[in-house]
């Protein structure tokens, strides 16, 4: 064969394998094109709202395998994109959007294709973690911080119980189910065991139907089973218990305790410690919390913030308002955050001071109000409720 009739061979294969592709049933994909060539969709929104510097994510479908020429714009302030795939978009909510407010975004893909949604911005380096038509109150961390527990009305009526959810937002699981209402739960973050209060007559030792305080594992774990202790029995109400990080005089955690006469007249608020034998009154006070050494308890007495050594002694003021609640002492960066009410008495903001009462700064302030501040065991971030809308939600602040 000599080298031109190669040669026209050679062309006439050519020919033909380019028409038997171009009459294939599979035309090529455009490099930019989504995945099937469908429309992009929003389907959630994870956490549900996100305020200004705050992480969240956008999960839906047909949005392309990478972002290339893609964008999300929220209120028209295009984000910084953290990563994009086919079913989620991590972003960053950008500087510039209106806070505290449900505002549009868009996502627009890589092919030109726009889908748009709305997002609640949330107030500055916070998020939103529930958003039920209940109230969710009484946030505090679980073990690792991997979840929250709270209280809310979810069950329907007035009746509270125990829940729990993922710290970023996600599917709710229910602790308690009893008629009586459970209150206050705080999760012990060495064994993740539970103490709350509760009227409910569990174990059948609780006739008078007061509140007392209990303890137990509400979420079996693997090979275990779910149990409950009783800690309190009193003729009078047991509320606000509170772990211990580092048992110190033989204490691992501190309650409120309700003295009254016997007639059952009101006398004061103290606060108990409990450790091994009888519980020991510390001072009079409510909503108590220890150190991270366990050496002092923060306490709120008469609207105003104090702390007290474990072994007793003379009470350190360290706040003078008259409108302070709820302190927390962070285990990790020793500063105590609380609860303020505002000058107008309208709202309630988060507060942030040093162990010895300087330095008081705020974290979280609305028109709304927001409530019963608690910090994350290495201090990162701070969980509350607030009143946004019409009901009582959980939010995180993030420690910029």
């Amino acid at each position: 064969m000599n080298i031109r009739t190669a040669k026209k061979l050679l062309f006439l294969c050519l020919t033909a394998w380019l028409m038997v592709g171009c009459g294939s049933d599979d035309p090529p994909t455009a490099p930019n094109n989504n995945p099937g060539g469908g429309d992009p969709a929003v389907t959630a929104i994870s956490p549900p709202g996100a305020g200004v510097g705050v992480r969240a994510k956008i999960i839906g479908t047909n949005f392309g395998t990478g972002k290339r020429a893609g964008s999300v714009k929220i209120s028209g302030v295009e984000a910084e994109i953290e990563s994009w795939s086919d079913t989620e978009i991590e972003f960053i909510v950008p500087p510039g959007v209106p806070a505290d407010a449900m505002v549009s975004f868009s996502v627009t893909t890589s092919a030109g294709k726009t889908v748009s949604s709305q997002i609640d911005i949330t107030p500055p380096n916070t998020y939103r973690v529930t958003t039920d038509i209940a109230s969710d109150q009484y946030p505090c961390w679980g073990q690792g911080a991997d979840y929250i527990y709270f209280c809310s009305t979810r069950s329907g009526g007035a009746n509270w119980d125990l829940y729990r959810i993922p710290a970023s937002g996600g599917e709710v699981l229910r602790l308690t189910n009893y008629e009586g209402p459970d209150f206050y739960p705080d999760v012990r973050a060495s064994t993740g065991e539970v103490a709350w209060s509760s009227t409910e007559n569990h174990l059948g030792n609780n006739p008078d139907l007061d509140f007392e305080i209990f303890t137990g594992f509400l979420v079996a774990a693997p090979g275990g089973a779910v149990t409950m202790g009783m800690l309190t029995q009193n003729v009078s109400r047991d509320l606000d218990p509170a772990w211990a990080n580092t048992v110190h005089a033989g204490y691992n955690m501190t309650s409120t305790w309700e003295q009254v006469e016997v007639n059952g007249s009101f006398v004061a608020w103290r606060v108990m410690l409990h450790g091994i034998g009888l519980p020991t009154e510390l001072t009079e006070g409510r909503q108590p919390n220890f150190s991270g050494d366990g050496r002092w308890v923060v306490y709120n007495h008469q609207d105003n913030i104090y702390k007290i050594e474990t072994t007793g002694g003379t009470p350190v003021q360290l706040t003078d308002t008259g409108r302070d609640w709820y302190p927390h002492w962070g285990w990790a960066n020793d500063k105590i955050v609380f609860q303020r009410a505002s000058l107008t008495g309208s709202a309630e903001d988060i507060m942030v001071m040093n162990a010895d009462g300087t330095d008081v700064q705020m974290l979280v302030a609305t028109q709304s109000g927001e409530y019963c501040p608690s910090w994350s065991p290495d201090c990162s971030k701070v969980v509350y409720y607030a009143h946004r809308g019409s009901n009582f939600d959980i939010y995180v602040y993030v420690v910029p």
